[in-house]
């Protein structure tokens, strides 16, 4: 079955993401519960609107498997493999607010900006009871541990933002040379589901702030990859970092995702065949 409609991603996820994932979740309010009360400090009417500031980026395409993607092949769909959710014991408009939230809402923007630029493409989520079969449920729930510990960059685990964090403003071209042992980890899960692509949220860290802006606000900062699976390849990644604060007095309890959006459609719609990197 195929799953590139936006709302039946939607509808998916919230029946079966946040109990189904094998990422890493660590939700960590300093202090407090997370119980579902009533918002009195969210506001009631108006869209959330966000100031970005103290911004960093860097972004990153294999030129010629970018510009290969085969748009009828299918892609496996990660959760987010390492989710910290950060929120002050006193943040009354927390209450939504959470590591699968989080992840949940940017499975939203990433499926809608898919369904964008590649319409044919069949997007399958790597969870147990989809394209994973119940049996599998061990083995999936290692593979996040698995590729997060396997070196890339400078010898560094997938999970160290570090390389990205030091190339801010950064956009290249590049084809990079898989380690050996990356390499067959991917190749194994293409050949194991079937599967060309990859994509994985790598790390998403995400602080909320009631005291930024008019009505609170967060910092967010994520590694998002996509991987051709089958010829163990990195296709495209790209590093975000800000800081949203609100600027009229809705607070900001939901969407997290939203101002990312801009940001990754920029890493998906680019024309690498005329790109100078720079």
């Amino acid at each position: 079955m195929k799953k590139n409609r936006s709302s039946f991603i939607a509808l998916l996820f919230a029946l079966t993401l946040f109990i189904a994932c094998a990422g890493s979740r660590d939700s960590a309010p300093e202090g407090g519960d997370m119980a579902d009360a009533p918002c009195t400090e969210c506001g009631t009417q108006g869209d959330i609107v966000l100031k970005i500031t103290d911004e960093k980026f860097y972004r990153e395409w294999n030129q010629v498997a970018f510009s290969r993607i085969d748009s009828n092949a299918v892609v496996g769909v990660f959760p987010a493999l390492k989710v910290t959710a950060t929120r002050p014991e006193d943040c009354k408009m927390c209450h939504s607010f959470s590591a699968d939230a989080l992840d949940f809402d940017l499975a939203r923007v990433e499926d809608s900006l898919f369904a964008k630029a590649f319409p044919k493409m069949q997007r399958d989520l790597m969870i147990v009871g989809m394209r994973v079969p119940d049996a599998d449920s061990a083995y999936v729930d290692s593979l996040s541990v698995k590729l997060l510990a396997e070196k890339f960059v400078e010898g560094k685990r997938l999970d160290d933002v570090t390389p990205w964090e030091e190339r801010d403003g950064v956009e290249q071209t590049i084809a990079r040379q898989l380690p050996f042992k990356l390499k067959e980890l991917l190749n194994g899960i293409a050949s194991r589901y079937e599967l060309r692509y990859l994509t994985i949220p790598l790390v998403l860290n995400v602080e909320m702030d009631p005291d930024l802006g008019k009505k609170g606000g967060f910092t967010w900062q994520i590694v998002w990859s996509m991987w051709d699976a089958r010829y163990g390849e990195l296709v495209a990644l790209t590093y975000s970092k800000f800081t949203a604060a609100t600027t009229t007095r809705v607070a900001p309890e939901k969407e997290w995702a939203t101002p990312f959006a801009s940001r990754l459609w920029k890493l998906l719609n680019t024309d690498v065949a005329h790109f100078e990197n720079h």
